[in-house]
């Protein structure tokens, strides 16, 4: 019988790994100074692994063979998840191995320093232990873990803050359109609005005539522009950014939010809805309190 093959990714790591970046520990044991090169090959594996690839049986004290049957590992505990090379990316299978088993594969290492201050005074001390230790040791880069989240979506939140402030002049200048275009139509009907209160129409009548008017123009907008949106997201997903799986799941969803989230999509007619009733709430007042004798004489 065959093993079945799988795909996913290795990372080295030290003992004191997990503890430094706080991963906690749920199944079976850390590795240890005496996982080396002498003793038998073993892993640790994070919670999507043994989901994905043991899902009904213990994965503790099962073995893995990597590609080309060279090398098989035992796995030796599990622990839990966290982003790979992203924050957007999904949660994906993860091994792990002990450095001092991975002589062959370390081409450069990466260090990681938990402090209790301000990590970037502590630079120049890093440096200063590492040439100690050997100073024909290169250090290349010294980052933060701020740093380098803030660097993954730098770009991204800058979008966002375009795209949030554009969004926002662009419903405000709505908003002043509808509020214009409602008040050229009251001034337009004023002797109309005078008839009507002549006639005994109260302010709460001709408050809500010229507020249904204004909103039945957002509600054909909503659901002209649900339309276009769906279409639209439809259609990039399915062509411009369909290149690869990755990419046509990057088109469509944000991150953690579908293109067709239900609260998305309420929250963002709610908020319409609410700048429209405040665009009209202005030339309605302004109709309520037309005099009928002025307005019956208007011309």
């Amino acid at each position: 019988m065959t093993a079945a093959r799988h795909l996913t990714n290795r990372q080295l790591a030290r003992e004191n790994y997990f503890a430094t970046m706080e991963i906690p520990q749920l199944r079976g044991r850390g590795f240890t100074a005496q996982d080396d090169q002498r003793a038998p090959n073993v892993a640790i594996v994070n919670q999507t692994f043994a989901r994905n690839f043991f899902p009904n049986d213990n994965v503790l004290g099962q073995r893995v063979t990597f590609r080309g049957g060279k090398r098989e590992v035992e796995i030796i505990g599990v622990v839990a998840d966290t982003k790979y090379m992203s924050q957007r990316q999904e949660l994906e299978p993860l091994l792990y191995t002990p450095w001092r088993q991975e002589g062959e594969e370390i081409g450069e290492m990466y260090f990681a320093l938990r402090t209790t201050g301000e990590p970037t005074g502590l630079a120049a001390t890093v440096r200063q232990v590492v040439h100690e230790l050997d100073n024909n040791l290169p250090v290349t880069e010294l980052t933060t873990q701020v740093a380098r989240a803030q660097a993954t979506l730098g770009q991204e939140r800058l979008y966002a803050r375009l795209l949030s402030f554009f969004g926002g002049v662009a419903l405000l200048l709505a908003a002043i359109g509808l509020s214009g275009v409602l008040a050229y139509s009251v001034a337009q009907r004023t002797n109309e609005i005078g008839i009507r209160m002549a006639l005994g129409a109260q302010t709460a009548n001709v408050l809500r005539l010229v507020v249904w008017q204004g909103m039945r123009l957002v509600l054909v907008g909503l659901t002209v522009g649900a339309l276009v949106g769906y279409g639209l997201k439809r259609l990039l997903a399915s062509q411009y950014f369909a290149k690869d799986a990755w990419q046509r799941q990057m088109a469509q969803q944000l991150y953690g939010v579908t293109g067709t989230d239900p609260l998305t999509l309420a929250v963002i007619a709610g908020v319409l809805t609410i700048v429209a009733l405040a665009a009209c709430w202005v030339p309605a007042r302004r109709a309520a309190k037309v005099d009928p004798l002025v307005a019956l004489r208007y011309e």
